[in-house]
């Protein structure tokens, strides 16, 4: 399994002196639940662990649970209502992921 350059990039931003073992963490995590291997849910927990390893392995949990729901809490602003608004796009690269 092999990721992509904006993730790398992103998990060298954000977790910086941490990044082999984030790297490592969700290769193993990919390699157990193959259904978590696509690079918009891999964007989704990244962006939502926000540099934290905590939740990371928080949301690496959510995504094996149900990729939905990293989805939605990463790409929706009100998402806990009946009327969620997509702001957010990580089928797209970090850095190009807004929608205009």
């Amino acid at each position: 399994m092999k990721l992509k350059k904006d993730i790398l990039e992103k998990i060298e931003n954000d977790f910086s002196s941490q990044k082999e073992n984030v790297i490592n963490l969700l290769v193993n995590k990919i390699n157990e639940n193959e259904h978590i291997n696509h690079p918009r849910i891999i964007r989704c927990v990244i962006y939502l662990s926000n540099g934290d390893l905590f939740e990371l392995n928080h949301y690496l949990k959510t995504a094996i649970s149900d990729p939905r729901d990293v989805m939605l809490y990463a790409e929706y602003e009100n998402n806990n209502t009946l009327n969620p608004c997509r702001i957010r796009d990580f089928n797209n690269e970090f850095g190009k992921e807004l929608i205009k």
